[in-house]
């Protein structure tokens, strides 16, 4: 009798174990099985993995960039710990998780961010709000009678307002190709207008040139020379006598038409942005410099070396709460256009 109790309980075991294969227990089969390893995904956790392991995710976002959702504003590699970074706005959706999902996930981090980014031209204005300390003292020059002593031409200087037909913008920097100038701004700007003037209303030149998007830069040729001339002077801001590229984590400043001068430091290069609708600009350098609309197209510049940096496309926030820009570099935009930076006054 007494071994016939062990035998009941085997039994009994057999049976339970029996029951839960064949009919399967809820609280087991409610529980999600794990992602098979390699599973495509990403990460919330800043996590250090090789160079070259963020660098190809980061390809790998930009090779299918035209299917990125509008919640995805931005991606970069992080330097500090060489993850692709993607910034979604808002709480990461479906969609941007998808986007953002690597074969390695360890390798693409997802930063939530609360504003998108955007171009940071002036759109829609008839004239610029109140004539700047610059304008107004181009303007009474431009008074003078020219038929007693004729005027010298003004220089073009980085940061000063430039418009078009109800759009302004920021004057970025003076190159040249032969004797003919040209001035370089944000291709979104010049994608505003063809016509464009300076301070006093005075004509500058035609957009001949404008990269948009995919790049983002615009190029005016000068027609106005009796009034204008090439310069190096950067309103605010040192006097350019380069364009050696400044690495990450180095300073760097932004002069602008609305907001003015103001510095921050390169935080990542070759950064990939979404303006939305399909406008997806690649090669952009980021930054810690707040800038505000009207400020697009103004030059970027390292405040001791007086090296050209950029000219400003877009960002988030602005001068009074903060915010992070971006900024076409200048020198690929030189080299395909075969020209020559101008330095000095």
């Amino acid at each position: 009798m007494r071994s016939s109790r062990p035998a009941r309980a085997v039994a009994t075991a057999l049976l339970t174990v029996a029951a839960v294969v064949v009919l399967g227990v809820p609280a087991l089969a409610d529980t999600p099985s794990p992602a098979p390893p390699g599973a495509p995904g990403s990460t919330m956790r800043s996590t250090p993995v090789e160079p070259r392991v963020g660098r190809a995710a980061k390809e790998r976002l930009d090779a299918r960039r035209a299917q990125v959702p509008a919640e995805v504003n931005a991606w970069w590699v992080d330097p500090a710990t060489h993850q692709t970074v993607v910034a979604v706005v808002g709480p990461a959706t479906r969609a941007a998780r998808e986007f953002a999902a690597d074969g390695d996930p360890s390798a693409v981090r997802i930063q939530p961010m609360s504003t998108p980014v955007r171009p940071l031209e002036a759109v829609g204005e008839r004239r610029r709000p109140g004539a700047g300390r610059q304008e107004r003292a181009v303007a009474a020059r431009g008074a003078a009678p020219s038929a007693v002593r004729p005027t010298a031409p003004d220089p073009l200087i980085g940061g000063a307002a430039i418009t078009t037909s109800g759009t302004r913008c920021s004057d970025g920097f003076s190159a040249h190709r032969g004797p003919t100038i040209y001035l370089l701004t944000a291709g979104h700007c010049t994608a505003e207008g063809k016509a464009w003037s300076g301070a006093g209303r005075k004509p500058i030149g035609t957009a001949v040139r404008t990269e948009y998007p995919g790049h983002d830069y615009g190029i005016v040729q000068v027609t106005g020379t009796t009034a204008w001339r090439g310069s190096g002077r950067v309103q605010g801001g040192p006097t350019i006598t380069g364009s050696t590229v400044a690495p990450t984590g180095a300073a760097v400043c932004r002069s602008g038409s609305t907001s003015g001068y103001h510095c921050g430091l390169v935080q990542a290069t070759d950064a990939t942005v979404n303006y939305g609708n399909g406008t997806v600009i690649t090669g952009l350098t980021r930054t810690s410099v707040c800038a505000d609309p009207g400020d697009s197209g103004g030059p970027f510049v390292t405040p001791d070396s007086a090296q050209a940096q950029g000219t400003l496309s877009g960002g988030t926030g602005d001068c009074v709460a903060g915010g992070t820009t971006y900024f076409q570099p200048i020198a690929p935009v030189l080299a395909a256009m075969g020209l020559t930076l101008v330095t000095g006054d």
